[in-house]
């Protein structure tokens, strides 16, 4: 799928996690059969204002392309120029999300809050797109609430300002997570406009990507915390998608591999103790279902260099293999 020069090689997609999207995540991600990775939620407001915090999130590697920089902010002239300082780092594409449900956002009117706020919605879709020369894509809820849904609205409006494709998580700002994402309303968004589509919202295995495909017609389908901790599930969706066998699980020690692949990128990018930190939660969830691996969980939450996670692997595939022996 192509546009505007812009070239997808598979027919899966990392979305925005928030506190997980980082540029080692995004690295494991595309290394496993995504077709474009999306960075985790930027404050315009942050990168206007040169907050170094923020700053430090536009970080990406050349191997990440293509990759897409996901933006919010409720004012046009701040979000113009946001897009203006990420489209300088050499990103493929910018996304602007007007989805997320998390009070913090809403509060200040952004993320799906702003699907109350048409007009102040559509100024923003046209802001971003005039401030830049590469594609502009919006993410984003059916709706505030079941009472409100206004999706195919929001679409022909950010067709109209020439947003070049969309993502709908068909949940409003209200369901949040709950409940069953309502994939006939990316159908209907599909039929309704002619820009590319993308389908998200309860994708936990390839069946369901292949689910959601044909039901909906989606171009491509996102897959997110399905994601965390199993990276190759964009390989299996991949697969399935294009009518090949779905290779599965990789065997143990190739998942214990891919974990310290990404601990290393990690430890590039924040420094061994730092990364060891924030890599404990990863641990868990790289493991979760691993056989015996119980009476491991407290050492995974106490790791502090690489060698700690190497010797951690090394005494479970020691015991494991005793254990099955």
């Amino acid at each position: 799928m192509q546009k505007r020069n812009l070239t997808f090689d598979g027919k899966v997609v990392l979305a925005p996690l928030a506190g997980v999207s980082c540029s080692a995540f995004r690295m494991i991600a595309r290394e496993h059969g995504a077709a474009l990775v999306v960075s985790e939620m930027i404050s315009s407001e942050g990168l206007v204002r040169s907050n170094h915090k923020t700053i430090n999130m536009l970080r990406f590697r050349p191997d990440e392309s293509p990759i897409s920089i996901q933006l919010f902010g409720k004012n046009p002239e701040v979000l113009s120029r946001a897009c203006k300082i990420v489209a300088d780092t050499g990103v493929d594409m910018i996304d602007l999300n007007f989805g997320c449900p998390a009070k913090k956002i809403v509060n200040k009117c952004g993320g799906a809050a702003l699907l109350k706020e048409l007009k102040l919605t559509e100024s923003l879709f046209a802001a971003a797109v005039k401030a830049v020369d590469i594609p502009v894509t919006v993410k984003y809820r059916s709706g505030w609430d079941r009472g409100g849904d206004n999706y195919l609205e929001v679409g022909k409006l950010a067709e109209g300002c020439g947003v070049a494709m969309l993502t709908l998580h068909p949940r409003t700002k209200a369901d949040a997570f709950k409940g069953k994402a309502d994939w006939s309303k990316i159908k209907m968004l599909k039929e309704t406009v002619s820009i590319p589509v993308i389908g998200n919202g309860d994708i936990k295995s390839p069946q369901d990507a292949l689910d959601m495909r044909d039901q909906t017609g989606c171009d491509l389908v996102m897959v997110g915390r399905a994601a965390i901790g199993a990276p190759w599930i964009f390989h299996r969706i991949d697969n399935v998608l294009r009518g090949l066998p779905d290779p599965g699980e990789p065997d143990l020690k190739t998942k214990i591999g891919v974990c310290l692949r990404f601990a290393r990128l990690m430890i590039e990018d924040f420094g061994e103790q730092s990364a060891c930190f924030k890599l404990r939660k990863h641990l868990a969830w790289f493991s979760r279902g691993w056989p015996n691996i119980s009476h491991l969980r407290p050492d995974m939450f106490s790791v502090e260099s690489y060698d700690d996670i190497v010797n951690l692997f090394d005494r479970y595939l020691s015991t494991y293999h005793k254990q099955i022996a």
